[in-house]
């Protein structure tokens, strides 16, 4: 299977940031600096019509900072490293790939990621591309940067409660004694499986929770007074 681990900024819905009820958090240099992440609408289902490029319906577009200051492949998404993509190298873009997003809870101690939610079957980018919307107001625009792009009906958000619970949806970082997991980039490949045992268990472990996740979706819940 095609998977893609993503490192976002925490947020509680991921519709916008409403100041003092759901503000990004733990997203690095830039939301410290800007107070801001471009993944705040990573969860807000958008109708799109086909003048967008995409069939008719309702889509979720994710965005994940690369932070790649490679000159030639600069803030690119090598998509030639997902599973089942070698020799992709020249590809602009690789389709049914299962994006997990995950980020740094913010009331921990010590670092520690979790899943805070999924896109199956999702087109994925090798460079950013941006949509523009008009605002709530209707009188201005803002511009959406997205990487990866998928039906709503195959995005789901985990509440918060049920991000942390037991550990279920923990995902590791490389350190001492953790040869598998994320590193300094926002994207892991989760490359090596056939060479790795209990990275082999934990991929088939997080895509078995999926596929058979039955708990509630927030992609359809907003921070109170959003709706």
């Amino acid at each position: 299977m095609r998977i893609l681990f993503c490192n976002i900024a925490w947020m509680n819905y991921y519709k916008g940031i409403v100041w003092g009820k759901d503000e990004p958090q733990n997203g690095g240099s830039y939301v410290k600096e800007t107070l801001d992440a471009h993944e705040k609408y990573n969860f807000e289902a958008i109708p799109l019509t086909e003048e967008s490029g995409y069939p008719k319906g309702e889509y979720c577009l994710g965005f994940v900072e690369t932070k790649s200051t490679n000159k030639e492949t600069r803030n690119q998404l090598r998509i030639e490293k997902i599973y089942d993509c070698e020799g992709m190298n020249e590809e602009t873009s690789v389709d049914d790939v299962l994006v997990v997003y995950c980020a740094l809870y913010p009331d921990a101690i010590e670092k520690e990621t979790y899943v805070v939610g999924w896109y199956k079957h999702a087109t994925v980018y090798r460079n950013c591309k941006v949509m523009r919307f008009l605002s709530d107001t209707e009188e201005e625009y803002y511009d959406q940067a997205y990487n990866a792009i998928a039906k709503k009906e195959d995005c789901v958000l985990l509440p918060r409660g049920a991000r942390r619970k037991a550990n279920t949806w923990k995902v590791p970082r490389k350190s001492k004694g953790v040869a598998y997991g994320f590193g300094q980039s926002n994207v892991w490949y989760a490359q090596g499986r056939e060479q790795h045992n209990l990275l082999d268990q934990f991929l088939n472990r997080i895509v078995s929770q999926i596929e058979n996740y039955d708990g509630e979706n927030w992609i359809d819940k907003y921070a109170e007074g959003m709706e």
